[in-house]
Formats: structure tokens, C-alpha cells, sequence
């Protein structure tokens, strides 16, 4: 439904005229979304050294743009599919029971050894 409202021109004359409607935010954050340069410096993993602005840490990505020769992926929004944990029962007990022997023989780390 279209509103209408009274405007006053200020010289004494009154106009109708249609109220806008207000602009609707494109998002649910309070500010544009800007892509600038980082606010402060990033380092490459490809070559260790710090980049100001996101073209040059991209570049470094590239085959020809890093020492290494080859092309790197940067990882971000991708999902990594870690391998299932499978315990192993017996490399468990083992390893307990190894733990046992070592502190009855007093072969124990020194931050153990400061605990007992």
C-alpha cells in the first residue's frame, strides 16, 4: 500500500506527496561489505614473507610467483576431511602398562618428578 503525507515547502504551502520507502539493508550486518587491504601485514606460507594486500599474497600462490615452483591451494572456507580416529585396545594397554613400569622405577619426566 502506497503512503501518502503532507509536506511543508516552507512558504507557507502545503504539497502530498508519496513517502519513500526506506532502503532495505542487503545484509544482516551494519556495514558494506568492503574487500580492501589488510589492516595489518599477512605472511605468505608459500615464501615466508609479509604482504600488505590480498593480490600480492595470491600471487605468491602461483607456480611462477614462489621459490618453490608450484602451485598452492590456500585453505579458508574448505572443508578438510580429517581421517577417523580407529583405537587400538592393545597398543592402549601396552602403553599403560608401560606408564606403570616407568614411574615404579622411578624413570619418570622431571615435571612428574616434581609432582610426586
Amino acid at each position: 500500500m502506497t503512503e501518502y503525507r503532507w509536506y511543508d515547502l516552507g512558504n507557507g504551502r502545503q504539497v502530498m506527496r508519496k513517502v519513500k520507502e526506506p532502503q532495505r539493508a542487503r545484509s544482516g550486518f551494519a556495514m558494506p561489505m568492503i574487500v580492501g587491504a589488510f589492516d595489518r601485514p599477512v605472511q605468505s606460507m608459500a615464501d615466508g614473507k609479509y604482504y600488505d594486500t590480498s593480490r600480492d599474497l595470491e600471487r605468491t600462490y602461483k607456480a611462477d610467483g614462489n621459490p618453490f615452483g608450484q602451485e598452492f591451494v590456500p585453505i579458508g572456507n574448505e572443508t578438510i576431511k580429517a581421517p577417523a580416529f580407529t583405537p587400538d585396545p592393545k597398543k592402549r594397554r601396552n602403553d599403560i602398562r608401560q606408564a606403570i613400569q616407568d614411574v615404579k622405577s622411578g624413570n619418570v619426566s622431571p615435571e612428574i618428578a616434581a609432582i610426586t
